[in-house]
C-alpha cells in the first residue's frame, strides 16, 4: 500500500470521503480540503492551537483547489457540502480585504429601537472560484485583499482605525472564524506564486484530480454523522498538542532562527499549516480538545500532497515562462533577419545602382555605400550578386572591379531602386544607402574623374548655386 492509500485507510471517516468523492467522480483530496475547511469555519473562534511559537495561533485555513480548466473545483465543493452531517456556514464570494473586515463588524444599530439588533457573524467561509477573481482584485491600486487574507489565516485584527466613525472597522484578534477557498488552474497561479510576502505558504495546496478513480460506478455512501460538541466559549480554548509534533515544531523553529541553509526559509508557516490541518482531522473524527499522534502523522501527509501540489504549479508556471521567452527569442530572431535580409537587399540594389555596364574599382564601389553598417555587409551582397548573374567581378592588377552582366542591366534603377526615397551625398563616400537622389530619376550614371561610370558625388544644390553665381539659370 502507498502512502496514499494508508492515509484513507487509516480512520472511517476519511475511507468515506473518498468514496463519497469517487462515488460523485470528484477529487478525494479537493473533496477532504473543503470538508476540512467546513470543519473549522463550525467551530467557534475561541478554540485556539497552543502557544508553541510566539501566542495561540488560529485555526482558519485558506485552502487552494488545484488543478485545470473544468477539473472539478466547484463540484468538489459541493460534495463536501452533502457529504457530512456538518450544518452550512455562510459562503460569501472574496470581495476587498475591507469587505471582508467587515463582515465581522458589529452590525449597526436599528433606528427603531423596538427591533432587536441584528447578530453580528463570526463564522464565515470565503470562496472563489477561480484564482483569476482573486488577481483582478488584487491588482487595484491599492488593494488590500492579500495582506487581509495573511491576516485571516492568523485570526490577527482586521480593518483600519479611519479618522471617520462610520467607515471605522476593527475586529478583534481571535474573535471571528474564517476559511478560504479558492479554485486555482495551474498555469493562472503566479499571482499567488510570485506574492513574495508569502500568501502561498499559508495555503494548503490540495489536486482536484484523482488519477486512480475507477471505471465502474460507485454507490453513494449515506451523509456521515460527525459529533457535533458544543465547544466551550467564552474564553479561549486551547487544544493541546502531542510531545512529538511540539518537538518537531521548535526543531524548525530553531533551524529558522539560526538561518540554516538546509531550511527552506521561504516555508516558515508549513508547520503552523500542518498544526491547523491535525486539529481538522482531530474535528472530522469528533473529537475537539486533544490532536494526537496519529493527527499530527496524518496531517504530515497531507502537506507532502501540499508540497507536490505546489511544486508541480512551480514546474508549470516555469515551463511556461520557458515557452515565452523562447518564443520571445525566436520572434526577435526572425525580426532581425528580416532587418538584416532589408538592409541587405538595400545594399545591393545601391550597388546596382552605382556601377553600370562598365565596371567599377572595389573600393571606390564600396566606399559609395556610406554608412558604415552597409559598407560591412559588402562581401556579402557583392557575393550574392555574382550568384545570381547580377555583376561580374574581373580581376584589374592588384584590384577587383565589378560591372553589371548583361542579365543585370534590366535590374539597375529601373527594377531594383526606388529613386524617390534616395538622395546623394557631397562627401567622398558617394550616396546615402537610404535615399538615392530624386533627381536621379530617369538619368544614366555619368563619368567620374577616374573614368569609371559612376555619380558624381556634387550635390544638386551646390551645382545649382554654381549656376546662379555664374549669372546661369537655376
Amino acid at each position: 500500500m502507498t502512502e496514499a492509500e494508508d492515509f484513507w485507510e487509516s480512520r472511517p471517516i476519511l475511507t468515506h470521503v473518498r468514496d463519497f468523492a469517487r462515488a460523485r467522480l470528484v477529487g478525494q483530496w479537493s473533496t477532504l480540503g473543503v470538508l476540512m475547511a467546513r470543519a473549522v469555519a463550525y467551530t467557534p473562534p475561541e478554540v485556539v492551537l497552543p502557544p508553541t511559537v510566539g501566542d495561540v495561533a488560529s485555526l482558519n485555513m485558506i485552502v487552494a483547489l488545484t488543478g485545470s480548466s473544468a477539473a472539478g473545483k466547484g463540484t468538489s465543493e459541493a460534495a463536501a457540502r452533502a457529504c457530512t452531517n456538518l450544518p452550512l456556514i455562510d459562503e460569501l464570494p472574496i470581495g476587498s480585504g475591507e469587505g471582508i473586515a467587515r463582515t465581522f463588524a458589529a452590525p449597526p444599530k436599528p433606528k427603531d429601537e423596538d427591533k432587536p439588533a441584528p447578530e453580528a457573524i463570526t463564522k464565515a467561509i470565503f470562496t472563489a472560484s477561480e484564482i483569476d477573481t482573486v488577481a483582478a482584485i488584487g491588482a487595484r491600486q491599492g488593494s488590500t485583499l492579500l495582506p487581509t487574507l495573511r491576516q485571516v489565516y492568523s485570526g490577527e485584527t482586521l480593518g483600519s482605525a479611519n479618522s471617520q466613525a462610520h467607515t471605522r472597522v476593527i475586529v478583534p484578534a481571535h474573535s471571528y472564524r474564517a476559511c478560504v477557498i479558492v479554485g486555482v488552474q495551474y498555469e493562472r497561479a503566479r499571482v499567488l506564486v510570485n506574492d513574495t510576502a508569502g500568501t502561498r505558504q499559508r495555503m494548503l495546496w490540495l489536486p482536484t484530480a484523482d488519477r486512480n478513480a475507477p471505471d465502474v460506478d460507485l454507490p453513494v455512501p449515506d451523509r456521515w454523522n460527525i459529533p457535533r460538541y458544543l465547544l466551550a466559549v467564552g474564553g479561549q480554548r486551547v487544544l493541546s498538542l502531542p510531545r512529538e509534533a511540539v518537538d518537531e515544531i521548535k526543531a524548525h523553529r530553531r533551524s529558522i532562527l539560526r538561518e540554516d541553509p538546509d531550511v527552506d526559509h521561504t516555508d516558515g508557516h508549513r508547520m503552523l499549516t500542518r498544526e491547523k490541518v491535525a486539529a481538522a482531522l482531530m474535528l472530522l473524527d469528533g473529537r475537539c480538545s486533544e490532536i494526537t499522534v496519529e493527527d499530527w502523522e496524518l496531517a504530515g501527509i497531507v502537506m507532502r500532497v501540499s508540497d507536490a501540489t505546489r511544486a508541480r504549479i512551480e514546474r508549470t508556471l516555469s515551463e511556461e515562462r520557458q515557452r515565452v521567452n523562447r518564443a520571445k527569442a525566436h520572434e526577435t530572431a526572425e525580426r532581425e533577419e528580416t532587418v538584416e535580409k532589408r538592409r541587405l537587399d538595400t545594399v545591393k540594389r545601391r550597388i546596382l545602382a552605382v556601377i553600370s555596364e562598365e565596371s567599377m574599382a572595389r573600393g571606390k564601389l564600396r566606399a559609395a555605400l556610406g554608412r558604415r553598417e552597409y559598407r560591412d555587409l559588402f562581401e556579402q551582397a557583392v557575393l550574392e550578386l555574382e550568384a545570381s548573374g547580377s555583376m561580374v567581378a574581373e580581376a584589374d592588377g592588384n584590384t577587383t572591379r565589378y560591372r553589371i552582366s548583361e542579365e543585370g542591366v534590366g535590374l539597375n534603377i529601373e527594377q531594383s531602386v526606388q529613386p524617390s526615397k534616395l538622395q546623394v551625398r557631397g562627401d567622398e563616400h558617394g550616396l546615402n544607402i537610404e535615399q538615392l537622389p530624386t533627381y536621379l530619376e530617369g538619368q544614366r550614371p555619368g563619368k567620374t574623374q577616374s573614368g569609371a561610370r559612376g555619380y558624381s558625388g556634387r550635390r544638386p544644390g551646390n551645382r545649382n548655386r554654381r549656376s546662379n553665381d555664374d549669372g546661369g539659370a537655376a
